[in-house]
């Protein structure tokens, strides 16, 4: 086949899958992208911000994804990124009256992904939707540290930092001028006075930690750590916080173990003085593998006793085994050797594999498996 036919094929091929993607995201369809914490499997209306709490200072906010008829200044960095907003202003402007009151728009808006992937260069990130205002508002695209408005995404590869953000970033090769086109994004307007747009310090502090909690991935009153982007419920996290004890700061799990490991334990050891080791002595470590088994599990299958949910389970598996449970166990100490942990952990996949055998949950418990024994020997300084 002459090869203009082929290049042909292919560019009709890809212009098909470009647009088959965004009549997904306009349909509401498109597969979720998931969070630094997995994907959302609660629900709650766009708009609507989680109460938040940063050690004692508790904050509690709700802003619209976006209204057309909110009045404020706006603040842009470069002279292009106003020229592009202005731009942005005009195109709501005109279609204002066949998209009616901008907060109803953003109701029908609930059902559509919350997430989504983006790049920029070497960039990597998600997106959050009702978090997106404009190119220098609204901290909306998470990294694996940070949240980051998309200008301040598009600085994150020295290469494209001077390009218009609208362009660098791509969402699935697409870029987000695209989305903006078929109003997948929508940005707010110009004089909009939504926490998003502000530039009150109170507002901002609020964006740099996330609106699910990084365990069950849902909404709600979260506890915000004050080192990472994570937030908890206090009944979620590892161990569970009692507000009561709460001081100025709250530093989850995850940043607690990061800063500690300069001095924590730092010899190596073999699997077998791991596995014997006095649970008292790695608590921390304990919480911190199994709530990364919490974050990676994304569709729950793990979280609660698969008796409860799957007929017939018990008659093939005699000992159910499920994060929750070992949580509870760890919580209330009855466990006295990371070995006895380490059991119960590497049980819930053996049932799974009996269970399931090489089926799709036979096979995420088996990726699971082999995070949890990674992790375990990164955590425990375990040599090979």
């Amino acid at each position: 086949m002459p090869a203009f036919l082929l290049t042909t094929e292919f560019v009709q091929s890809e212009q098909t899958d470009t647009e088959a993607f965004l009549q997904s995201c306009e349909n509401g369809n498109v597969h979720t992208a998931c969070s630094p914490q997995g994907s959302p499997s609660g629900s709650s209306s766009d708009g609507e911000r989680p109460d938040l709490s940063r050690g004692k200072r508790r904050t509690t906010s709700s802003h619209p994804r976006q209204s057309e008829h909110n009045i404020s200044e706006s603040d842009t960095d470069f002279e292009e990124e106003e020229e592009e907003e202005e731009e942005e202003e005009e195109e709501q402007e005109n279609d204002q009256e066949a998209v009616g009151n901008g907060d109803e728009e953003c109701q029908g808006d609930v059902d559509k992904p919350e997430f989504l992937s983006v790049t920029c260069g070497s960039a990597t990130g998600t997106l959050q939707k009702d978090r997106f205002a404009s190119g220098t508002s609204g901290k909306c695209i998470r990294t694996a540290s940070k949240w980051l408005t998309p200008v301040e995404f598009a600085r994150e590869d020295p290469v494209l930092a001077n390009s218009s953000w609208k362009k660098s970033i791509l969402c699935q090769g697409i870029p987000i001028s695209d989305l903006i086109e078929r109003r997948v994004l929508i940005p707010h307007s110009l004089l909009c006075r939504c926490r998003l747009c502000s530039k009150n310090k109170k507002d901002l502090m609020e964006q740099e930690n996330d609106d699910y909690c990084a365990v069950c991935v849902r909404r709600g009153s979260l506890l915000c750590c004050d080192q990472c982007p994570r937030a908890f419920h206090t009944g979620c996290h590892l161990p569970t916080v009692d507000k009561g004890t709460l001081g100025e700061q709250w530093l989850c799990t995850y940043c607690v173990l990061t800063k500690s490991q300069g001095w924590r334990y730092t010899c190596d050891r073999s699997l077998t003085q791991a596995l014997e080791s006095c649970i008292s002595d790695f608590m921390l470590e304990c919480q911190y593998l199994l709530l990364q088994l919490y974050n990676a599990d994304k569709d729950h299958i793990f979280f609660s006793d698969p008796c409860d949910t799957v007929t017939r389970y018990r008659e093939f598996i005699k000992n159910p085994m499920w994060l929750d449970k070992v949580a509870e166990k760890l919580q209330d100490r009855q466990y006295s050797s990371v070995g006895q942990f380490v059991s119960d952990i590497h049980l819930i996949f053996k049932n799974c594999a009996t269970f399931n055998r090489d089926n799709e949950f036979g096979q995420t418990g088996a990726r699971l498996r082999q995070l949890f024994d990674e992790e375990f020997q990164h955590v425990f300084s375990v040599k090979n």
